[in-house]
């Protein structure tokens, strides 16, 4: 039946290919080239393609060989619009009538190779166009080519009407694709063309020097002009709450967030509440060591940092510690080396943690995490004898925790045999501390992020997963540089330790 499909269409190409030039000798196409719609469609396919190369290049969210991939395929398809374009400028210039019609020869040779081929497949039925099993086409991204073109869209409604709608859109969707430089002299331009300035270009102003530079006096500035305009919007109270806490500045913060729970919007929100508490603890010890920074004042203030979960910052004052006052303080070791682990720097947090356990070897804290450091290392003769250390200065295995079964683990994995999940906290937390805690505090106990600690919009495994995916608001998505494993532990991690209020610090 394919065989009869296949000579009758060539019969069909036959007598088109004969009879219409008879028909029709003179015809051409009457349209100039710059408005022929195939032409149009191939130019426009063609800009979007060029645009969408050179985004690849700002995409510093998608991995190198994914985005060599992209290029890869881009690039084709680029290379077949661009040969479609000049064969179709190619035949329009042969249709524009510049002189008489010449007589055409006859087609001998093309009607020749048409028979030749209608012969073919009669005479060879079963070797014409084989069915395929499991074959597969690869397919261009029409989605990137679409994103393409919708935001050349709202540059058009932009630059034709730049009001504070359609700006916003542009600036936001430059900051969607990563061009961060665009995004911010869009918000910049809605500074100095509208009166009054949006309340939230300044604090997009202020997010993009938070996660871009760094550059915390220079946010710091953005959100106070924010709160100005809009004295009243939540999100600028509390980041700006928290960049207060973060330059030392505790009764500023306090105030803030006072000012928050003041608005009816915000009146009955718990995390804040907590974090006004913790604001208020830390407070005191803070003034004394910002007007004093003596060895007792130092200490006091990095043991309450991380007594309420603010581990970087404690890890920045037993730094201090360390280097200006006690060169031999196991404990400021010992933490550092735990913020070191939880942020995947696994040579540093060793190196850290066997000086704590020189110094003291029977600190469960140092023990655990060293063992954690050293069997992520894969170094798991070491992670054993580490663990059963603990286990004799915890007293037994029942005093131990989880740690015997952390041991059998390694065991196992040491004797080749596949492994349990029984580490999977401990490899949650690194890529949580890697991914997320910049944003939502090391123990995930809030910061520019929520509080993810008992909070029960954390215990969705569906919208947690869909959340470290694809992103929210100012939220990236890590979809591009996670892999699918990684997700799923993250996602383990978040739900069924953070969200119900536990950690894995201890066993």
């Amino acid at each position: 039946m394919l065989t009869v499909i296949i000579i009758v269409l060539l019969a069909l190409i036959f007598f088109t290919y004969v009879a219409i030039p008879l028909i029709f000798p003179g015809q051409s196409d009457r349209l100039p080239d710059s408005r022929d719609p195939i032409k149009q469609d191939l130019e426009e396919e063609r800009d979007a393609l060029f645009r969408a190369i050179k985004e690849l290049d700002a995409r510093n969210d998608l991995a190198q060989t994914r985005r060599d991939q992209l290029r890869a395929r881009y690039e084709a398809k680029a290379a077949k619009v661009l040969r479609a374009l000049d064969e179709r400028q190619l035949e329009l210039k042969e249709n524009v009538p510049s002189r008489p019609t010449q007589r055409k020869r006859f087609p001998y040779v093309t009607l020749s190779f048409l028979s030749l081929m209608v012969i073919m497949a009669a005479l060879m039925p079963s070797y014409v166009l084989p069915r395929m099993n499991g074959g597969t086409v690869t397919t261009f991204f029409e989605g990137d080519i679409e994103q393409a073109k919708a935001l050349k869209s709202l540059e058009r409604a932009a630059n034709k009407n730049p009001n504070e709608d359609n700006l916003m859109a542009l600036a936001d969707a430059y900051w969607q694709l990563n061009d961060v430089a665009q995004a911010e002299a869009t918000y910049l331009r809605m500074t100095s063309e509208l009166n009054p300035v949006p309340a939230l270009a300044y604090s997009r102003l202020g997010y993009l020097k938070l996660q871009n530079d760094n550059d915390i006096p220079g946010a710091l500035t953005y959100f106070e002009q924010a709160q100005e305009a809009d004295p009243s919007d939540l999100d600028t109270l509390y980041t700006l709450s928290e960049i207060y806490f973060s330059q030392a500045r505790p009764d500023d913060a306090v105030k803030t967030l006072e000012t928050y729970l003041s608005l009816p919007a915000g009146a009955d929100d718990e995390e804040v509440k907590t974090r006004l508490e913790l604001f208020k603890q830390v407070a005191p010890v803070l003034n004394a060591a910002t007007q004093d920074p003596t060895q007792e004042t130092l200490a006091a203030l990095a043991d309450t940092y991380w007594q309420v979960g603010e581990r970087e910052r404690a890890a920045d004052i037993y730094i201090q510690l360390l280097s200006n006052f006690d060169a031999h303080n196991g404990l400021a070791y010992s933490r550092i080396g735990q913020v070191l682990f939880f942020s995947g720097r696994n040579v540093q947090a060793i190196d850290m943690l066997e000086r704590a356990m020189a110094i003291d070897d029977a600190n469960l804290d140092t023990l655990l995490f060293l063992g954690n450091a050293y069997f992520s290392s894969d170094r798991l003769e070491e992670a054993i004898s580490t663990w059963e250390h603990y286990v004799e200065v915890a007293g037994g295995e029942e005093a131990a925790g989880r740690v015997p079964g952390l041991i059998e683990n390694a065991k196992a994995r040491l004797a080749g045999a596949p492994t349990d999940s029984t580490v999977v906290e401990v490899s949650g937390e690194s890529l949580f501390a890697a991914n997320c805690a910049a944003c939502h505090g090391l123990a995930g106990q809030g910061g520019i992020g929520p509080t993810l600690i008992a909070n029960s919009r954390a215990a969705n495994e569906a919208n947690v997963r869909n959340l470290i995916q694809y992103g929210r608001g100012l939220m990236p998505g890590f979809i591009a540089s996670l892999s699918e494993e990684q997700i799923d532990i993250l996602v383990d991690f978040v739900v069924n330790n953070l969200a119900q209020g536990q950690t894995s610090e201890r066993p």
